[in-house]
């Protein structure tokens, strides 16, 4: 496989990466002084598992870090199956290739459950605020389900398939295992 091969299975992940920071940086510029979740806030980082659309773009950022960092998040991997073992003095080391959760966690997310209209934030953010707007709503069912097709789409790309979920320490080195040219 080719990096433009795999640039091209990645443009759909890419694009709505792109839609959800776009909702992002959006909702940071008009609700600047209710945001508590800032660079070093990473009391919601957690060890997760990913869908491999994800994991591929994140192990391709992983793999363009010095030795001694991925050395570093590698042996803090083996010590934890809690905290993400991206972070590295509370700073995400793949930042702008993390995934769509950590993209939105803290952020007003709309969802439906049993029937009943929900909002959940961190308790940290949008403090005072009486009533959100609902294009400041993110709705995450919708966000999955565009998530989930975009994943099945690269996933039927691989001949031998790929795993449902990819745990981020499995994650890490995916691209050094491809054979890429």
């Amino acid at each position: 496989m080719t990096e433009h091969v795999l640039d091209n299975l990645l443009k759909n992940y890419m694009d709505l990466i792109s839609r959800v920071d776009e909702h992002i940086q959006r909702l940071a510029r008009v609700h600047k002084d209710r945001l508590a979740c800032k660079k070093g806030c990473d009391a919601c980082c957690r060890h997760l598992s990913l869908f491999p659309v994800e994991a591929f773009v994140l192990s391709r950022a992983f793999s363009r870090l010095d030795a001694p960092c991925r050395e570093r998040i590698i042996g803090q991997a083996r010590q934890t199956d809690r905290t993400c073992p991206l972070l590295v003095d509370h700073v995400c080391m793949v930042y702008e290739a993390r995934p769509i959760i950590c993209r939105t966690h803290g952020y007003p997310l709309y969802m439906e459950k049993e029937g009943r209209a929900m909002v959940d934030f961190c308790p940290k953010n949008f403090k005072g605020v009486k009533k959100l707007d609902r294009s400041d709503l993110l709705d995450l069912d919708r966000m999955n389900t565009l998530l989930t097709a975009v994943n099945n789409h690269f996933v039927a790309c691989f001949e031998d398939g790929l795993p449902e979920r990819i745990p981020v320490d499995q994650a890490l080195e995916l691209y050094q295992d491809l054979e890429i040219s």
